[in-house]
């Protein structure tokens, strides 16, 4: 993907924990906007050398 890099497949810790997430979405215990949320930082709080975060990171100390 252009801005995130690529793409594989995810640990199996990291699979398990979104088929959990998008189950509790499925029975509607989690709205999708909190779900997406909880997803989103879990993957930046994985991923902490993440090219994006690095240069949002970057943007942020220059202001």
């Amino acid at each position: 993907m252009p801005l995130l890099g690529p793409v594989g497949w995810p640990p199996t810790g990291t699979l398990a924990f979104v088929i959990v997430l998008g189950g509790l979405t499925a029975v509607e215990i989690l709205s999708w906007p909190v779900a997406v949320a909880i997803g989103v930082g879990h993957v930046l709080a994985r991923d902490h050398d993440h090219r994006l975060v690095r240069e949002v990171g970057e943007t942020l100390q220059e202001a």
